[in-house]
């Protein structure tokens, strides 16, 4: 059953991807993923939805170079940035993603606008391009996106030290939950390459009857198990979030033994579930109660 919006404790928590973050980026990708989950938060305090916030949270992890989503993101393998990302409305099950696109700065946004004014869930590539202007989004050069480092990484093929795809989740005062998550991909990718991150039930999930989901790590092996939802059935069975997390990447490792990945939970009594099997997930979190966010580098 859900609880009342006076029982509802207000929870954001976002993730800065799964991997091997360089120790040169530590403190850096905690305190952008403590600058999202208080830009999310602030939302929430201030009556807006669950939606709103992750949407806000995700947008400032697309605009900080540190992670792989927006400004930042790592280079396909002819050396542009193509960008994925997916958001999931809990109280109407609504989706809205975008995959392999270009020229937009905040890929989370114009999923948004796919689930709100497209009629559709996923919209890919120049048709999502063409979406974008359509609804007024003003594209910038690609070649602004990509920042010193993740060119240098391309030229030298290097694919250690970064961290794949940010998200975010939020309970609001309604009780409502939402998803989100945005993502440029891994290192040198096909042109075209789609990810787990905008394929809802892989990267994302959020339903109000038992909380939400997000999902980073490598795609290919996110999809194979269909990570998020496994999540999702465990809240169903009545586990916490943090059982949740834990039972998907156990079963990820034993399905996928070289799988690599990692996901953030929130159930609907706003408890924060975290689990992955590589050695670094920046994330930071707010609970009503809490004097700010509480952030950490792994579980």
């Amino acid at each position: 059953m859900l609880q009342s919006p006076k029982q509802t404790p207000l929870t954001i928590i976002v993730h800065g991807g799964a991997g091997n973050v360089s120790p040169h980026y530590h403190t850096a990708a905690l305190q952008g993923c403590e600058a999202a989950a208080t830009a999310g938060w602030h939302v929430l305090q201030d009556g807006g939805s669950a939606l709103a916030a992750v949407e806000a949270a995700v947008r400032v992890l697309e605009d900080d170079p540190v992670f792989n989503a927006g400004t930042g993101s790592v280079l396909n393998a002819d050396g542009e940035v193509e960008m994925d990302a997916g958001i999931m409305d809990g109280a109407t099950l609504q989706i809205g993603a975008v995959a392999a696109i270009q020229h937009y700065a905040h890929p989370i946004s114009l999923a948004r606008r796919v689930m709100e004014a497209s009629g559709h869930h996923i919209l890919a590539a120049a048709g999502a391009e063409r979406f974008a202007q359509s609804q007024g989004f003003a594209p910038v050069p690609n070649q602004q996106m990509i920042v010193p480092r993740r060119q240098e990484q391309y030229e030298k093929r290097l694919a250690a030290g970064t961290a794949d795809t940010v998200g975010a989740l939020a309970l609001d005062a309604a009780g409502n939950v939402a998803a989100a998550n945005s993502t440029g991909g891994v290192n040198f990718k096909l042109p075209g390459r789609v990810g787990d991150s905008p394929l809802a039930g892989a990267g994302f999930y959020a339903d109000n009857a038992f909380g939400a989901v997000a999902t980073t790590g490598q795609g290919e092996h996110i999809m194979r198990v269909g990570l998020a939802w496994r999540a999702m059935q465990a809240l169903e069975q009545g586990t916490t979030a943090q059982q949740a997390a834990q039972q998907a990447i156990a079963l990820l490792q034993e399905r996928v033994p070289d799988g690599r990945a990692g996901l953030i939970v929130v159930d609907t009594a706003g408890r924060v579930g975290i689990a992955h099997c590589t050695r670094d997930l920046p994330t930071a979190y707010w609970r009503q109660g809490a004097a700010g966010p509480v952030s950490a580098l792994r579980a």
